[in-house]
């Protein structure tokens, strides 16, 4: 159980549809964690991800509000952008978004990945573009993604430093605090999913951007590097039963 996720699920956020397709480029400068901006910039320049980036890519938009036909239009768009016949794509590859939905197979309403989960599992391999860039980056690649992200030196100093100690959710968590300029962000980062909700609400002046209000979390102290420290022990004992059950979504967009 230490090991496991317990948070919300960003699965439901009464904000399906406030999301146009064509404000996802300005979101993912302003909004995006680092892991879902690698993931979104490799899309738009290769037109495709491979299996773990589209499920870890295709959950997160899909908390953040997009709807289940602007997905099917969204990854069909850009696969076609990278010449794959119309055809291919609605036979390949329609069925596996709607059943991430909860529309197809066995009905499972799939809850975006939280920051554990990416971290501590299927780590990417070559061609690859999942994972988290504080976890699975190699430094120098990472210094150079921080410096593209126009963060100052001394901010990326701190940020790697925090990498080296294997404190990889607070090294996010700092990226966040140095782009929305804050010296507190008041809470302690968990999901991909929270850093685009605190950001909106940051750059929004406060105001929440969902229709329907959520029940708060209980309020937890800002990480420390011992829970950090633990975290990242989990990186050699995590069990398989405490994954996510992605059961039904072994073929989710399919190679």
């Amino acid at each position: 159980l230490s090991h496991s996720y317990t948070g919300q699920d960003y699965s439901t956020l009464g904000s399906a549809g406030k999301i146009s397709l064509d404000q996802i480029d300005s979101l993912c400068t302003k909004s995006f964690p680092p892991c879902m901006r690698q993931l979104h910039k490799a899309l738009r320049d290769t037109h495709h991800l491979r299996h773990g980036g589209r499920m870890q890519y295709g959950l997160f938009l899909k908390g953040i509000g997009l709807t289940l036909e602007q997905a099917l239009q969204f990854w069909k768009q850009e696969f076609i952008r990278g010449k794959m016949d119309p055809d291919k794509f609605d036979k390949g590859y329609s069925y596996n978004i709607r059943h991430s939905f909860g529309k197809e197979g066995k009905r499972t309403d799939y809850t975006p990945f939280s920051c554990l989960k990416i971290i501590l599992n299927n780590p990417p391999g070559q061609g690859d573009y999942h994972g988290c860039p504080f976890r699975h980056s190699d430094p120098e690649l990472l210094k150079q993604k921080l410096q593209s992200y126009k963060i100052s030196p001394e901010g990326i100093e701190k940020i790697l430093d925090l990498v080296k100690g294997t404190h990889y959710q607070v090294a996010c968590q700092k990226y966040f605090e140095i782009t929305h300029n804050v010296d507190d962000c008041g809470f302690s980062l968990n999901h991909p999913n929270q850093f685009f909700i605190e950001s909106q609400r940051i750059l929004n002046g406060g105001k929440d951007m969902k229709k329907e209000p959520i029940q708060p979390e209980t309020p937890q102290p800002k990480p420390s590097v011992q829970k950090t420290k633990d975290a990242s022990s989990a990186l050699a004992s995590l069990n398989s039963s405490q994954e996510m059950d992605m059961e039904g979504l072994e073929d989710y967009f399919s190679d």
